[in-house]
Protein backbone atom coordinates (compact mmCIF):
# COMPACT_ATOMS: atom_id res chain seq x y z
CA UNK A 1 0.00 0.00 0.00
CA UNK A 2 1.62 2.85 -0.88
CA UNK A 3 1.92 5.99 1.54
CA UNK A 4 -0.23 9.27 0.46
CA UNK A 5 1.87 12.35 1.72
CA UNK A 6 -0.54 15.21 0.87
CA UNK A 7 0.91 18.76 0.64
CA UNK A 8 -1.28 19.47 4.20
CA UNK A 9 0.35 16.54 5.92
CA UNK A 10 3.98 17.82 4.52
CA UNK A 11 2.85 21.40 5.86
CA UNK A 12 1.98 19.99 9.85
CA UNK A 13 5.22 18.05 9.78
CA UNK A 14 7.19 21.12 8.79
CA UNK A 15 5.85 23.05 11.52
CA UNK A 16 6.18 20.82 14.28
CA UNK A 17 10.19 20.34 12.92
CA UNK A 18 10.29 24.10 13.19
CA UNK A 19 8.41 23.71 16.92
CA UNK A 20 10.95 21.52 17.91
CA UNK A 21 13.71 23.29 16.86
CA UNK A 22 12.35 26.40 18.62
CA UNK A 23 11.52 24.72 21.46
CA UNK A 24 14.79 23.25 21.82
CA UNK A 25 16.63 26.34 21.36
CA UNK A 26 14.90 28.02 23.93
CA UNK A 27 15.78 25.42 26.15
CA UNK A 28 19.36 25.97 25.31
CA UNK A 29 19.31 29.88 26.22
CA UNK A 30 17.79 29.26 29.34
CA UNK A 31 19.85 30.62 32.18
CA UNK A 32 18.93 30.32 36.03
CA UNK A 33 17.51 33.38 37.25
CA UNK A 34 19.52 35.05 40.22
CA UNK A 35 18.11 38.19 40.87
CA UNK A 36 20.25 40.94 42.50
CA UNK A 37 18.72 43.60 45.01
CA UNK A 38 21.37 46.76 46.56
CA UNK A 39 19.17 49.08 48.49
CA UNK A 40 15.54 48.58 49.59
CA UNK A 41 14.40 51.97 50.60
CA UNK A 42 12.82 55.02 49.30
CA UNK A 43 15.16 56.38 46.77
CA UNK A 44 14.09 54.22 43.42
CA UNK A 45 13.24 57.53 41.86
CA UNK A 46 17.10 58.86 42.13
CA UNK A 47 19.29 55.64 42.31
CA UNK A 48 19.04 52.77 39.71
CA UNK A 49 20.59 50.74 42.75
CA UNK A 50 17.23 50.93 45.02
CA UNK A 51 14.11 48.98 44.93
CA UNK A 52 11.11 50.57 47.66
CA UNK A 53 10.01 48.74 50.12
CA UNK A 54 6.51 48.38 48.11
CA UNK A 55 7.79 46.67 45.33
CA UNK A 56 10.04 44.79 46.98
CA UNK A 57 7.09 42.84 48.93
CA UNK A 58 4.47 42.82 45.57
CA UNK A 59 7.45 41.14 43.90
CA UNK A 60 8.03 38.52 46.87
CA UNK A 61 4.66 38.10 46.58
CA UNK A 62 4.90 37.51 43.19
CA UNK A 63 7.22 34.76 43.49
CA UNK A 64 5.12 32.86 46.62
CA UNK A 65 1.89 33.43 45.07
CA UNK A 66 3.35 31.83 41.73
CA UNK A 67 4.84 29.12 43.12
CA UNK A 68 8.81 29.48 42.02
CA UNK A 69 11.00 27.57 43.76
CA UNK A 70 12.86 29.65 45.56
CA UNK A 71 16.29 27.91 46.43
CA UNK A 72 19.33 29.03 48.66
CA UNK A 73 22.55 30.01 46.40
CA UNK A 74 24.50 27.44 47.75
CA UNK A 75 21.35 24.41 47.33
CA UNK A 76 21.69 26.33 43.82
CA UNK A 77 25.19 25.01 43.33
CA UNK A 78 24.17 21.44 43.74
CA UNK A 79 21.98 21.55 41.66
CA UNK A 80 23.82 23.02 38.56
CA UNK A 81 26.43 20.18 39.21
CA UNK A 82 23.47 17.79 39.07
CA UNK A 83 22.39 19.77 36.07
CA UNK A 84 18.80 19.40 37.74
CA UNK A 85 16.66 22.81 37.62
CA UNK A 86 13.62 22.28 38.00
CA UNK A 87 11.01 24.68 36.46
CA UNK A 88 10.59 28.33 38.14
CA UNK A 89 13.76 27.77 40.40
CA UNK A 90 15.12 31.25 41.23
CA UNK A 91 17.67 32.38 43.85
CA UNK A 92 17.62 36.27 45.43
CA UNK A 93 20.68 38.24 46.57
CA UNK A 94 21.35 41.13 47.94
CA UNK A 95 24.84 42.99 47.78
CA UNK A 96 27.04 45.52 50.10
CA UNK A 97 24.78 44.26 53.36
CA UNK A 98 22.95 47.80 54.03
CA UNK A 99 20.75 47.97 56.88
CA UNK A 100 17.59 48.77 54.75
CA UNK A 101 17.74 45.16 53.86
CA UNK A 102 17.03 44.11 57.46
CA UNK A 103 14.76 47.03 58.10
CA UNK A 104 12.55 46.40 55.02
CA UNK A 105 13.41 42.88 52.96
CA UNK A 106 14.13 40.67 55.92
CA UNK A 107 10.73 40.59 57.31
CA UNK A 108 9.02 40.12 53.72
CA UNK A 109 11.33 37.32 53.80
CA UNK A 110 10.65 35.81 57.04
CA UNK A 111 6.58 37.00 56.37
CA UNK A 112 6.31 34.47 53.16
CA UNK A 113 9.24 31.94 54.24
CA UNK A 114 11.53 32.69 50.67
CA UNK A 115 15.25 31.89 51.55
CA UNK A 116 17.95 34.58 50.40
CA UNK A 117 21.38 35.61 50.59
CA UNK A 118 23.06 38.79 51.04
CA UNK A 119 26.51 39.33 50.57
CA UNK A 120 28.26 41.94 53.14
CA UNK A 121 31.40 43.79 53.29
CA UNK A 122 33.04 42.82 56.80
CA UNK A 123 34.49 46.46 56.88
CA UNK A 124 31.60 48.31 56.27
CA UNK A 125 29.52 46.40 58.62
CA UNK A 126 28.68 48.55 61.74
CA UNK A 127 29.27 51.87 59.23
CA UNK A 128 26.46 53.77 58.81
CA UNK A 129 23.70 52.95 56.49
CA UNK A 130 25.28 49.49 57.00
CA UNK A 131 24.10 46.18 58.58
CA UNK A 132 25.60 45.35 62.10
CA UNK A 133 26.69 42.27 63.42
CA UNK A 134 24.16 41.40 65.72
CA UNK A 135 21.58 42.35 62.86
CA UNK A 136 23.73 40.09 60.56
CA UNK A 137 23.81 37.08 63.29
CA UNK A 138 19.91 37.62 64.07
CA UNK A 139 19.83 36.96 60.03
CA UNK A 140 21.91 34.45 59.98
CA UNK A 141 20.19 32.80 62.86
CA UNK A 142 16.63 32.62 61.35
CA UNK A 143 17.28 29.88 58.09
CA UNK A 144 15.87 32.11 56.01
CA UNK A 145 18.98 34.50 55.16
CA UNK A 146 22.45 33.03 54.14
CA UNK A 147 25.69 35.56 54.78
CA UNK A 148 27.88 35.55 51.85
CA UNK A 149 30.63 37.67 51.68
CA UNK A 150 31.47 40.64 49.42
CA UNK A 151 35.06 40.97 49.80
CA UNK A 152 36.77 42.49 53.07
CA UNK A 153 36.56 46.50 51.33
CA UNK A 154 34.47 46.34 48.38
CA UNK A 155 37.69 46.44 46.13
CA UNK A 156 38.63 46.31 42.43
CA UNK A 157 40.00 42.34 43.28
CA UNK A 158 41.61 42.21 39.33
CA UNK A 159 43.90 44.69 40.36
CA UNK A 160 45.49 43.71 43.83
CA UNK A 161 48.53 41.81 44.51
CA UNK A 162 48.37 38.53 45.58
CA UNK A 163 48.57 39.00 49.37
CA UNK A 164 45.92 41.94 49.13
CA UNK A 165 43.79 39.46 47.12
CA UNK A 166 43.83 36.97 49.87
CA UNK A 167 42.82 39.15 52.12
CA UNK A 168 39.96 40.27 50.35
CA UNK A 169 38.74 36.87 50.03
CA UNK A 170 39.89 34.49 52.40
CA UNK A 171 40.58 36.98 55.65
CA UNK A 172 37.43 38.40 55.26
CA UNK A 173 35.58 34.98 54.98
CA UNK A 174 37.23 34.13 58.42
CA UNK A 175 36.18 37.35 59.70
CA UNK A 176 32.32 36.46 58.44
CA UNK A 177 32.59 32.70 60.25
CA UNK A 178 34.46 34.09 63.40
CA UNK A 179 30.65 36.38 64.14
CA UNK A 180 28.46 33.93 62.34
CA UNK A 181 29.92 30.68 63.10
CA UNK A 182 28.60 29.15 60.25
CA UNK A 183 30.79 28.51 57.48
CA UNK A 184 30.29 31.01 54.40
CA UNK A 185 30.29 29.53 51.20
CA UNK A 186 29.09 31.83 48.83
CA UNK A 187 30.89 35.00 46.97
CA UNK A 188 29.88 37.63 45.22
CA UNK A 189 32.61 39.90 43.07
CA UNK A 190 32.65 43.56 43.93
CA UNK A 191 31.03 45.42 40.75
CA UNK A 192 31.15 42.26 39.26
CA UNK A 193 34.89 41.96 38.36
CA UNK A 194 36.98 38.86 38.14
CA UNK A 195 39.68 37.07 35.92
CA UNK A 196 40.80 33.70 36.00
CA UNK A 197 43.00 34.50 38.89
CA UNK A 198 40.36 35.75 40.93
CA UNK A 199 38.18 32.99 40.44
CA UNK A 200 40.57 30.56 40.77
CA UNK A 201 41.22 32.23 44.37
CA UNK A 202 38.02 32.08 44.99
CA UNK A 203 37.93 28.11 44.54
CA UNK A 204 40.55 27.56 46.54
CA UNK A 205 39.13 29.62 49.64
CA UNK A 206 36.72 27.16 49.67
CA UNK A 207 33.54 28.61 48.68
CA UNK A 208 30.72 26.65 46.94
CA UNK A 209 29.77 29.37 44.02
CA UNK A 210 30.18 32.88 43.17
CA UNK A 211 28.69 35.50 41.80
CA UNK A 212 29.17 37.87 39.05
CA UNK A 213 26.89 40.53 37.15
CA UNK A 214 26.73 40.14 33.47
CA UNK A 215 30.04 38.69 32.20
CA UNK A 216 28.67 38.50 28.43
CA UNK A 217 27.45 35.93 26.45
CA UNK A 218 30.63 34.49 25.47
CA UNK A 219 30.86 33.43 29.20
CA UNK A 220 29.25 30.17 30.14
CA UNK A 221 25.87 30.59 31.42
CA UNK A 222 26.01 28.23 34.35
CA UNK A 223 29.54 28.63 35.80
CA UNK A 224 29.84 27.78 39.25
CA UNK A 225 32.50 30.53 39.84
CA UNK A 226 31.06 33.09 37.95
CA UNK A 227 27.01 32.87 37.90
CA UNK A 228 25.18 35.37 36.02
CA UNK A 229 22.69 37.57 37.50
CA UNK A 230 19.91 40.05 37.10
CA UNK A 231 20.06 43.41 38.48
CA UNK A 232 16.61 44.67 39.86
CA UNK A 233 15.92 48.22 39.74
CA UNK A 234 12.90 50.60 39.66
CA UNK A 235 11.85 49.47 35.74
CA UNK A 236 10.76 46.03 37.87
CA UNK A 237 8.38 47.87 39.67
CA UNK A 238 6.25 46.66 37.07
CA UNK A 239 5.11 43.29 38.11
CA UNK A 240 4.84 42.37 34.40
CA UNK A 241 8.21 43.34 33.63
CA UNK A 242 9.41 41.79 36.64
CA UNK A 243 8.17 38.42 35.26
CA UNK A 244 9.25 38.88 31.93
CA UNK A 245 13.35 39.07 33.77
CA UNK A 246 13.13 36.14 36.05
CA UNK A 247 11.59 34.01 32.92
CA UNK A 248 15.67 32.62 32.61
CA UNK A 249 15.47 34.04 29.07
CA UNK A 250 16.26 37.74 29.47
CA UNK A 251 19.90 37.30 30.42
CA UNK A 252 20.07 35.91 26.96
CA UNK A 253 18.17 38.59 25.31
CA UNK A 254 19.98 41.37 27.21
CA UNK A 255 23.68 39.87 26.52
CA UNK A 256 22.49 39.82 22.76
CA UNK A 257 20.91 43.52 22.73
CA UNK A 258 23.88 45.24 24.48
CA UNK A 259 27.87 45.36 23.64
CA UNK A 260 30.01 42.97 25.24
Amino acid sequence: MRLQVTRKSVVVATFLIIAIVIVLYAKAQYVVPIIMYHKIDGNSATSRLSVSPESFKAQMRFLKNQHYNVVKLEDLAEMVRENRLPSKTIAITFDDGYEDNYLYAYPVLKELGLSATIFIIPAMVGSDGYLTWDQVVDMSESGIVTIGNHSLSHSWLTSLAVQKLDSEIVDSKRSIESHIRKDVNTFSYPLGGFNKDVRERVIEAGYKIAVATNPGKRYPKHDLFAMKRLRISSTSDNLFVFWFEITGFYTWIKEHRDKD
